[in-house]
């Protein structure tokens, strides 16, 4: 089964599916930019393996066979920090079951924004499709791998906890692999 949805980072217990490595960020603000970008840059994503127990009852690696998601900074505050980034651009997982070898792709293309407002919290909204990796012991939300479809709204506050305070409906990826 192919899910649409969008990977980007959080800083958290709860991981997304799909979390940027980026080395750096071009600054450039607005549809403008340098090179006829348009102010957006590649985010690379590398391949995950979580221990069996930590996300999934079982051995779980997600690695990305196709990649190229964008990154654009919006608006920034005086500083130069990131106020609102947008995301856009294909992306596709590939979940693995160690174990058994079973495998399910996920469509983690799409589009989202994130705001990173003053007091260090953040809001993300994803009008797509998004990827969440929630691990053992977070008090908010039972582990595993997961796929928000049909439009999500997360809040990350400055200490790192997670509140999914929308979604439309949620897949379970380790469920679909045992």
């Amino acid at each position: 089964m192919r899910n649409r949805i969008l990977g980007v980072a959080l800083s958290a217990g709860m991981l997304v599916a799909a979390g940027p490595a980026i080395a750096s960020a071009d600054t450039t603000r607005g549809t403008g930019g340098t090179g006829g970008t348009g102010g957006w840059t590649p985010v690379t994503y590398t391949a995950r393996d979580y221990a069996a127990g930590n996300v999934c009852s079982f051995e779980l690696k997600e690695d990305f066979p196709t990649q190229g998601v964008e990154e654009r900074i919006v608006a920034a505050y005086p500083d130069g920090s990131p106020l609102r980034t947008d995301f856009r651009g294909p992306l596709i997982a590939r979940f693995t079951n160690v174990a058994t070898g079973a495998q399910a792709e996920g469509d983690l293309s799409g589009a989202g924004t994130l705001y990173n407002l003053p007091d260090k919290s953040s809001l993300w909204t994803i009008p797509d499709n998004f990827g969440l990796t929630v691990h053992a012991g977070d008090p908010y939300h039972a582990q595993g791998e997961w796929v928000l479809s049909g439009g999500s709204v997360l809040s990350v506050s400055p200490t790192g906890q997670v509140a999914v305070l929308y979604q439309a409906k949620a897949t379970d990826v380790c469920a679909e692999l045992s």
